[in-house]
């Protein structure tokens, strides 16, 4: 079966303390897409391993670090009308370890003047007992 073919995997009462690697994974976007929706950037990039070694590509362009992406995601979101509201559609988690996973899907934003939506991929990693994204590739 194509992976595009099968349902969404819901966020909706996503267990965070659960010794299931999904569902911790899940829990990780869950909160993201809450924390972005109550306006809160800084608790949305607690989804993010706080490093220099954070990678988030987007539009072509490659940016590196927690306190980089987090100054960008300022700048480009200053407001909550600017923020809208996100939600996430993860389509797979692929187990690639004990670890890390992958996860592919699909973001919106809803704003009053425009809907912009795309696709992500990214890498979670187990680190320090706590799932994180340490690479995220986002795309219109």
């Amino acid at each position: 079966m194509n992976p595009e073919d099968a349902a969404p995997i819901s966020l909706d009462e996503v267990n965070a303390d659960s010794a299931i690697p999904t569902d911790r994974i899940r829990s990780v976007i869950s909160n993201q897409e809450k924390a972005w929706n109550s306006g809160d950037i800084e608790a949305y990039m607690e989804g993010y391993w706080k490093s220099d070694k954070l990678r988030f590509v987007s539009n072509g362009k490659y940016n590196y670090g927690w306190d980089s992406i987090l100054a960008s995601y300022k700048r480009s979101y200053p407001t909550s009308q600017r923020m809208g509201k996100l939600s996430f559609n993860v389509r797979e988690i692929k187990m690639l370890s004990n670890y890390s996973a992958l996860v592919v899907g699909r973001w919106a934003l809803e704003r009053a003047k425009d809907k912009p939506s795309g696709v992500f991929t990214l890498l979670i990693e187990r680190i320090d007992d706590k799932w994180v994204i340490t690479h995220d590739h986002s795309s219109d």
